[in-house]
This record gives structure tokens, sequence and C-alpha cells, in this order.
């Protein structure tokens, strides 16, 4: 308000500074539709505080009982009380919070800003497996080996219909890392390399004698 060249009175109770700020213009705050939000903010109730995500994959609804201000200079969600993390700070997040690799934490954490996720507070699992799964990336299973306790991460499925750690999605609409060239290959695609091994003597083709 004070940005906005309304002046409001220090050192009282924000109610009542802001009820003698709209008298001293002449402005009724009880009566929203006697003035515009261009002339004197408009309240909003905890109900009225709503975003509605309409990005999310495969037009599933999704509604989070918060708001973010678009002010640049505040950039509050208005319950919560605090601005999101940055980009940086988000992947981080992701990645130690559901033990991802840092490139696909990165992915994950941009496409769940698109869809209006920015704040972990409002993310849910499923949200960030839905985002895993629609960048490539290793495949990974988790496996419990006696000890419930003792996760054992597998880098390839262990058997047929091996669910995914990370996205919960079969093998077959994932990539592996070729342990020779380092390159990223579809699973179900056939490879093949040539080494060369270190120390091999190479033989020439004998020439016929005359």
């Amino acid at each position: 308000m004070r940005a906005s060249g309304i002046t409001v009175q220090r050192g009282k109770p924000h109610e009542d500074a802001i009820r003698r700020a709209a008298q001293n213009l002449g402005i009724d705050i009880d009566n929203q539709h006697s003035y515009d939000s261009g002339d004197f903010p408009m309240p909003i109730t905890e109900q009225q505080c709503q975003t509605e995500l309409t990005g999310l994959p495969d037009g599933e609804p999704g509604v989070i009982a918060d708001e973010c201000c678009t002010d640049n200079k505040c950039g509050k969600w208005l319950k919560l009380g605090e601005k999101p993390p940055t980009e940086a700070g988000l992947t981080r997040w992701v990645r130690d919070n559901y033990e991802l690799p840092q490139a696909l934490a990165r992915e994950i954490a941009r496409k769940l800003r698109e869809w209006g996720l920015s704040h972990p507070e409002f993310i849910t699992e499923d949200n960030v497996r839905q985002a895993a799964a629609m960048f490539p990336h290793d495949y990974a299973t988790v496996h419990a080996e006696g000890n419930p306790q003792r996760i054992v991460l597998m880098p390839t499925p262990q058997y047929d219909n091996d669910p995914c750690f990370y996205c919960e999605q079969p093998w077959e609409k994932h990539t592996f890392t070729c342990t020779t060239c380092g390159t990223h290959v579809p699973a179900d695609a056939p490879q093949g390399h040539e080494v060369q091994v270190k120390g091999q003597i190479k033989f020439r083709e004998a020439k016929p004698t005359t």
C-alpha cells in the first residue's frame, strides 16, 4: 500500500490501519463492488486463495489451496507466507527427497514449476513420478535383500515387469548407459561394439611372396 502511495498508520493492528487508510480515501472496504482494486487493494480471504493447475499431464484436474503473489517484489504464497525455492533449490529438494540423479532431478524440478508446483509443500510423490516418466533416464530398481531396511539399488531389471524405482514405468521405456562407450541407448535396442584392448597387437595382412 505504501508503495502505491497510500498512507498507512504505523503502530496499529493491520486491520485498523487498513480501514483508516480506506476511510481517508473515501472507500468502503466492506462493499467491494463500490471500488476497483486499482484504487485500493481488495481483501482476499483464505477461501479465495486457490490455484488451478491446468498444465498437469493427461489433462488431470488439480487445485492448490493457496495462491502465489504475482508481484515481483513479493512472490510469496499467501497462506504459506513464504517464497518458492529457486530452481536450484527445488532441484536439490527433489534430488535429496527422492534419491534421484542430479540431471533427472533438474528436469523434474523444471517440469514441476511449469505445472505450477513451485513449492515442496504442494508436491506429491505422484507428481514427481509423473515428471520423471517424461524424461529419458537410466533404469534403476530397488530390492530389499533379507533385512527390509537394507535397500539395494540395481541398475538393470532383475526379472520381468520389474518396475523402475524413479517413475514405476516398465524397463522397455528407459535408457541404459552403455558400459563400453558411455552413451545412452534404448533399453531394448541391440548394441554392438568393437573394443580396442590396451596393448593389443595389430597384425597386418600377410603379403604373398614372389
